[in-house]
């Protein structure tokens, strides 16, 4: 048989095999777009020419099931990139991002890597950066560590970055308190002392820095006994519509202590009252 037969024969059987004929081919700036009949094909220019789709002229069946998988890998691969690209992420954030993509482990495990050896995904230097970001903020060693925890971060890196400082946990409880001590009002001066300590602690703050930090300010607040005047008013018009006599003056005064106020000042402020 002559060579040139044989091409010809050889490109008959090629075309049978043909299931999906290219149509045009557009190569792009970090990928290449194949056009078929009534869909396109979306690969990274490592695929298009490890399969050898430049002079193909179409696709078999089975090289387009190949291609729409690694077309399914690859658009995962992307959208990873541009949410590194947006901010960084750590490697359990990305595996969940892959997970919702329907991504199996073997197939996840495979990109996460590749975007470690590029160096776009670092949980160490994210620890790193994140620790230092927090250290600005009002955040708690305890809170920092929870976010970083959240965020997949290991317990062994964390305590290894997040160092122990009494002086600056202080620093940053002072600073809640001094916050507090403006926008905390209406209470007595106890009650504004213990609220504050409250919301320093609830922030994740040891009760020993919230406790000097709370004595460490001034707290501010309205004349004592005219917030008191003004409490035992409210109290008044509160509980009369309920009680009258002993059970009025009970349950006004329990309601002023609760709030902070001396027992003795409670009386004094409702003898005034009653004239």
């Amino acid at each position: 048989m002559r060579f040139e037969d044989f091409l010809k024969e050889n490109k008959i059987a090629e075309e049978k095999d043909i299931a999906y004929p290219i149509k045009k081919q557009k190569i792009c700036e970090d990928y290449v777009m194949v056009y078929l009949e009534e869909e396109k094909i979306q690969l990274s220019v490592e695929s298009y020419f490890q399969y050898g789709i430049k002079d193909a002229r179409g696709l078999s069946e089975e090289l387009y099931e190949k291609l729409k998988d690694e077309e399914r890998l690859f658009k995962a691969y992307r959208s990873c990139l541009k949410k590194l690209s947006l901010k960084d992420h750590t490697v359990k954030q990305i595996k969940d991002h892959l997970k919702a993509k329907q991504l199996n482990k073997e197939e996840s495990d495979a990109i996460i890597e590749k975007l470690k050896s590029y160096g776009l995904l670092n949980d160490e230097q994210y620890c790193k950066a994140m620790i230092a970001h927090y250290e600005d903020s009002r955040l708690s060693n305890r809170q920092i560590r929870q976010k970083l925890m959240q965020s997949g971060i290991s317990e062994q890196l964390i305590t290894k970055h997040l160092k122990a400082d009494a002086k600056g946990e202080f620093q940053k409880a002072l600073a809640l308190a001094n916050r507090y001590n403006t926008s905390i009002k209406n209470k007595s001066l106890n009650a504004k002392k213990q609220a504050i300590l409250s919301k320093i602690v609830a922030a994740g703050f040891s009760y020993d820095a919230a406790m000097n930090a709370v004595q460490s300010i001034q707290i501010q607040g309205q004349n004592e006994l005219e917030l008191l005047r003004k409490e035992v008013n409210k109290a008044i018009t509160k509980y009369s519509r309920k009680y009258e006599g002993r059970d009025l003056e009970s349950h006004v005064i329990t309601s002023l202590m609760q709030k902070g106020f001396d027992y003795t000042d409670i009386r004094k402020a409702m003898e005034e009252e009653n004239g």
